[in-house]
């Protein structure tokens, strides 16, 4: 028989049904880890673990004469907000989004669920074929992806003893194959001015004026690189903060402005402030009285792996025999865990069912074939690595 004989579609959206159906905020893992243990444990892997953040692990155990694969990807998922039904699971008519079928609803079925639930039955598939591995299978649940800096993968690479010789990172890619994404810098800029009556402004240094000129001379003057795969830089303003608490009429002396600025492989923390301090100084020559410093606050690494690499090749030939072409090559707009696998030394490689648009929306949402299709590239890239 076919490997994809062992594949049905009709377990794999109902498994990803009760991952769905099971609430896992960021630090609130634990319940869905324990249900993809259980079911890795039903379909016979033959090592499975949850450690202590509530990582969970499930391992198909090769002879050691093959490379190994990791699969990853999160179990955590976005708060619900105002989404009705989050965790319904339910299927549905999918044209409301643009989608001319019917699709999974609910909270974390694109971010990312639907793509645990396609890379343990891609495994399950292997057990239940009989196939002899020489390599390891690794798949693995990480959880607090969404609210830290990758505190889950990070305690599993360290603790847990999961080395892999490749990796795919299951966030969803709508069917392609991703090679990166760019890092996120979050800098804060302390604008300080004087305090004065605000009856007689001109007495004083308003920071809020001050900060206010600074960002639009950031967003006009800021000169972003640019990759060919990875895209644009950009530069945001996330935030606009001052500390008067208005009990008096003053003119403010302090505020903070926090900017997003997406970076590529290779641009360095130092690099960047120095970029905003020069900005700075550039913009002092026409903002009067402007006194402002930088400083990092947050760091989300970028990642690149090239075209040539292994991984990247075996997957775009797994992808070609299940979907006829091995597909153009891309990247993810936001970041993943798969920087942080790759800055470990693992080529790693993006690939997963659903579309990253709807991510944290209210329409989050996966088409119902994208579950089939990709737990047969994800068998399929297996057999190339593995088997």
């Amino acid at each position: 028989m076919n490997i994809f004989d062992y594949i049905k579609l009709e377990d794999i959206v109902n498994f990803t049904q009760r991952l769905v159906q099971t609430p896992s905020e960021s630090g609130q893992e634990k319940a869905v880890a324990q249900v993809i243990a259980r079911e890795m444990k039903r379909l016979a892997f033959d090592e499975v673990q949850v450690d202590a953040l509530n990582n969970v692990i499930g391992r198909l155990k090769g002879d050691g004469t093959g490379p190994s694969l990791l699969l990853n990807g999160h179990i955590d998922h976005a708060e619900p907000g105002a989404m009705p039904e989050p965790y319904s699971g339910k299927i549905m008519d999918g044209s409301r989004f643009g989608v001319p079928e019917p699709v999974l609803y609910g909270r974390g079925a694109v971010d990312m669920k639907g793509a645990i639930a396609c890379m343990v039955y891609a495994a399950a598939a292997m057990k239940k074929a009989g196939m002899k591995l020489k390599g390891d299978v690794i798949v693995a649940g990480n959880p607090f992806e969404e609210e830290s800096a990758a505190q889950g993968v990070l305690y599993m690479l360290d603790h847990d003893n999961v080395k892999a010789d490749y990796a795919i990172c299951g966030e969803a890619t709508n069917l392609n194959v991703y090679v990166g994404h760019r890092g996120n810098a979050e800098v804060k800029i302390t604008v300080k001015g004087r305090m004065s009556h605000a009856s007689n402004p001109g007495r004083g240094v308003n920071a809020v004026v001050k900060g206010a000129e600074l960002i639009t001379y950031l967003l006009q003057h800021y000169r972003l690189p640019k990759h060919d795969l990875l895209g644009d830089c950009t530069v945001t303003i996330l935030d606009f903060v001052t500390h008067t608490t208005r009990k008096a009429p003053v003119v403010p002396d302090c505020c903070e402005i926090y900017v997003d600025r997406r970076f590529l492989p290779g641009e360095t923390q130092e690099q960047i402030l120095q970029e905003f301090r020069a900005l700075i100084k550039q913009a002092q020559t026409q903002i009067s009285d402007l006194d402002a410093e930088p400083e990092l606050t947050k760091w989300g690494i970028a990642f690149y792996t090239p075209p040539e690499e292994l991984i990247v090749q075996k997957l775009r030939v797994a992808r070609r025999k299940v979907m006829g072409e091995g597909g153009e090559l891309a990247a993810w707009v936001f970041g993943t865990d798969g920087a942080f696998v790759a800055d470990r030394g693992i080529p790693t490689v993006g690939f997963g069912p659903g579309d990253e648009y709807f991510a944290h929306t209210p329409e989050d949402h996966l088409p119902i074939s994208h579950l089939e299709i990709a737990t047969k590239v994800y068998a399929q890239t297996i057999l190339e690595v593995c088997g």
